[in-house]
């Protein structure tokens, strides 16, 4: 999700000049270099060589590679710029481009921080920024992490998986490779082409992204990078918006779509709790009325319809549900149905439902067996306050005889269907939300060789 910025900040103060400047040996260009104590490697930004010099020290300046082509579309921020990151103010005094020796596609560009002002100490903090790494306009602000797996004890990587106990993040395998440098211009503080020896992992755990770097058989180096919105590194640099990559895809350590999916299961379980409480305060609640009338269902002679049977009037305090139980318990071996209108004797509204009743039962095989119900039920939602009887119209199977309808009518009583349509509607939005984080996780895990969801293609 993008954090709206202005599309363009007020413009920065001008640049410091540099502290000295380097020629390159094969162009003769003037480099600019900022850090004179530490930047010992520079990239000419015109003739692309990598070269090693001793800033205003002439003739201490000796060529060790170069890149053929340039690669587009080179710097997206200034180099020179001073700007507060990360709780410090830095300046931007090296660009390069990166890749991956198995993959010509992979490219991502780093930019490297240095002091912009002196720090107190003899040492740079161990968690002074040193990079900002963008990569299809995903930007990480890369740190020396504090906290790591060990190489054996509690916190050793197992299954590819470590869990940081202070913070409780659980950071998974991304991906592993090697890298090759394909790009570099301004100043270093290190010898950029040895990092092609390095081997690196790295872990995900949005939003942040734990990176080693081994090399050889050396005790790794760790890194934690963190994910910055494009708006919050234009802001830093005081450009739109615009100015920067567009971002593609989803990004290793990109928050997922669903910041609040915590809160949200936490809410989701209290309402069911609370709607389960009010539901079952409502079903023991002595509100409910009964009433019970018998009827005598007597099976016509040929050619004759089966005679209307008139219940006694009652009253409904309403508006009322009303739960309705037929029952023939005489019924062996034949079929009764009935249709049954609840009569407003006010208004002349009827409300009208029709049940069958059937129950067979035998011996087959030495087995017993039965099929059928002697009851039936229908319910009546809203119906209005005034004074009732029940018409109830029966139609009988031939042979049935005469036999007994009780009609069972209980008032105000619980609608247990609205309890599950509400619970349905509490599970929608958590399932959408559901869905949507696993979308999104999938999406970000199709960049990877170790995506969880692979089973599932």
């Amino acid at each position: 999700m993008n954090t709206p910025v202005p599309a363009a900040p007020d413009a920065p103060a001008a640049p410091d000049a540099p502290a000295a400047w380097v020629t390159c040996p094969q162009c003769a260009t003037q480099l600019p270099c900022y850090n004179l104590a530490s930047s010992r490697y520079f990239g000419c930004f015109k003739c692309r060589s990598y070269l090693w010099a001793v800033p205003e020290a002439v003739g201490k300046a000796q060529r060790r590679d170069g890149f053929k082509t340039a690669r587009p579309p080179g710097p997206s921020l200034p180099l020179g710029t001073v700007v507060e990151l990360g709780g410090y103010r830095c300046r931007l005094t090296g660009y390069q481009v990166r890749g991956e020796k198995d993959d010509r596609t992979a490219e991502w560009r780093e930019y490297q921080l240095t002091p912009a002002t002196p720090l107190p100490g003899d040492e740079l903090p161990l968690d002074f920024p040193l990079q900002l790494a963008e990569y299809q306009g995903h930007w990480l602000l890369i740190r020396r992490a504090t906290a790591f797996p060990e190489k054996a004890g509690p916190y050793a990587v197992q299954d590819k998986e470590w869990q940081d106990e202070q913070t409780g993040h659980r950071y998974r395998m991304w991906h592993r490779y090697r890298p090759v440098i394909r790009e570099a211009i301004g100043e270093f503080d290190w010898d950029i082409l040895e990092d092609e020896q390095l081997k690196i992992k790295e872990y995900t755990s949005p939003p942040y992204l734990l990176t080693s770097e081994q090399r050889g058989q050396q005790t790794p180096t760790w890194y934690l990078a963190e994910h910055l919105e494009p708006a919050q590194v234009a802001a830093a640099f005081y450009l739109p918006v615009t100015a920067l990559p567009v971002r593609v895809g989803i990004g290793a350590a990109q928050p997922g779509a669903s910041k609040g999916w915590a809160e949200l299961k936490r809410l989701t379980i209290g309402a069911v709790f609370l709607l389960s409480l009010t539901q079952l305060l409502i079903s023991w609640s002595p509100t409910a009325v009964h009433q019970t009338q018998e009827f005598t269902i007597t099976e016509p002679a040929a050619g004759a319809t089966t005679k209307m049977l008139v219940s006694e009037s009652f009253d409904i305090k309403g508006p009322s549900a009303l739960a309705i139980e037929l029952e023939a318990p005489d019924l062996a071996n034949h079929w009764v149905e009935a249709t049954v209108s609840l009569v407003n004797e006010q208004t002349g509204r009827g409300y009208e439902f029709t049940r069958s009743l059937e129950y067979y039962s035998g011996v087959e095989d030495g087995e017993k067996w039965r099929e059928g119900n002697h009851q039936a039920e229908a319910l009546l939602s809203t119906v209005p306050a005034g004074n009732y009887h029940f018409n109830i119209y029966p139609t009988v199977d031939p042979g049935t005889g005469t036999t007994r309808l009780t009609l069972h009518l209980t008032e105000n009583t619980t609608l247990w269907s609205n309890y599950f349509f509400a619970l349905c509607g509490l599970a929608v939005l958590p399932f959408i939300v559901w869905w949507r984080r696993r979308d999104f996780e999938e999406a970000r895990w199709e960049n990877s060789d170790f995506s969880p969801y692979a089973s599932a293609d």
